[in-house]
């Protein structure tokens, strides 16, 4: 999928508001290899709610060089969800506009529905947001 990402230049990175959970930043602490502390790419929404910091208008582990996310391997769960995003408003998932090809991501309407249900779990019990 990586590569897939680098054909749009990373523009879901750009001025992000990935939100992004306990678990997801616990993980990232413990995988990344050069040391860095919580409050260096996450940012406090409310207490129970983070989202990926952004640095000079991109995510915090967006590589401007390669176009590639830095820690693709154990990212955050809202982006591996993407382009899958909940719209509040209209109480259901959608595909984020900013994603030209979300055809790659989601191949047929029963993983499109699965995975719908997840991200819906996840805002819910983990960010306690919908």
């Amino acid at each position: 999928m990586a590569n897939i990402c680098k054909k749009c230049g990373g523009k879901c990175c750009l001025e992000t508001e990935m939100p992004i959970s306990m678990q997801d930043i616990k993980k990232i602490l413990n995988n990344y290899p050069d040391k860095i502390k919580m409050n260096d790419f996450a940012l406090e929404i409310t207490s129970s709610c983070y989202q990926l910091k952004n640095i000079n208008g991109h995510c915090y582990f967006f590589n401007c060089d390669t176009k590639l996310c830095s820690i693709y391997d154990f990212r955050p769960r809202g982006c591996r969800f993407y382009p899958l995003i909940y719209d509040y408003d209209e109480h259901k998932c959608i595909f984020d506009n900013l994603c030209t090809r979300p055809d790659f991501f989601f191949v047929n309407n029963q993983d499109l529905k699965k995975r719908c249900k997840e991200l819906k779990k996840f805002l819910m019990n983990e960010l306690e947001i919908i």
